[in-house]
């Protein structure tokens, strides 16, 4: 996938050209002393060095993007900005009727600040029309399966940029429950949990166990998933596993506005647990 430059920018470098270009120019009233000899860069017995211009890529687009995935479904991805390797995976599991367009989608900026942000949709649609909201119909297993094929698709277009060093695993509602069974049957796979909107019961040895370092758990102010969010996180907070609960501000089961800088806030926390 190759971006190109817009017209905007290209006129508005050629502008740019044109004035340096005018700025050089020397002086068209400019005295000369026809008495004094010529001298050359030659004469001077001057090095002329020219310097190339640097070799930098530019920046690249976040994204988010999608591409084909498992029939007709897609995956929804961000990328950071920087084409490098070894980028951090952040993968999210979408809730009932909630595509990763919205699970996802509001929080890019905070994800591509700290790596590679992958969102499968699910297997099957809240209606029968195709432009109904994705959800899920499987198993928590079954999820995880299609998470795993989601990341192989990106990581075959985005070769060595993925990294599962330190993985986040995030969910949004039902995607949150699932995102806990997940990390806890596959031990060391994702150590660090984000839990959104989902009032998941959670034991610190469990997790502990499970080679999960850390879990941030999100709610919103006027959702019926708070309550039981806060028990959980004072529960764990008790037997000494590391968790906090953020609270999104006038939300119920949906993101509040400012669910980007949470999600960074969040992200950041876990890290350095």
């Amino acid at each position: 996938m190759r971006l190109r430059p817009s017209a905007s920018n290209a006129a508005a470098s050629f502008a740019l050209s044109l004035s340096v270009l005018a700025a050089c120019e020397a002086p068209r009233s400019s005295p000369v002393d026809a008495s004094l000899p010529e001298v050359t860069i030659e004469d001077a017995g001057a090095e002329v060095i020219v310097d190339a211009a640097p070799d930098v890529e530019p920046k690249r687009e976040i994204g988010p993007f999608e591409m084909p995935f498992l029939g007709k479904r897609t995956v929804f991805f961000a990328r950071p900005s920087e084409r490098a390797k070894g980028h951090r995976l952040i993968a999210n599991l979408h809730g009932v009727c909630n595509p990763p367009g919205y699970a996802c989608g509001y929080w890019v900026n905070a994800a591509s600040r700290v790596g590679f942000l992958v969102c499968p949709t699910g297997d099957a649609t809240c209606g029968k029309a195709a432009y109904d909201a994705p959800t899920w119909s499987g198993s928590y297993e079954k999820m995880g399966d299609d998470l795993e094929k989601a990341i192989a698709v990106v990581d075959t277009a985005h070769p060595g940029e993925i990294s599962r060093e330190g993985a986040i695993l995030t969910g949004f509602s039902r995607g949150a429950y699932a995102a806990a069974r997940i990390a806890q049957a596959h031990p060391g796979r994702f150590p660090y949990l984000i839990l959104n909107e989902a009032d998941v019961k959670l034991d610190g040895s469990a997790l502990r166990k499970a080679g999960v370092r850390a879990v941030a758990m999100i709610a919103g102010e006027r959702s019926g998933q708070v309550a039981g969010e806060r028990a959980t996180v004072a529960k764990l907070v008790a037997q000494g596993y590391p968790a906090k609960l953020w609270i999104m501000p006038g939300a119920g089961h949906h993101y509040s506005e400012n669910i980007d800088q949470i999600m960074a806030e969040a992200m950041t926390w876990l890290l350095e647990r």
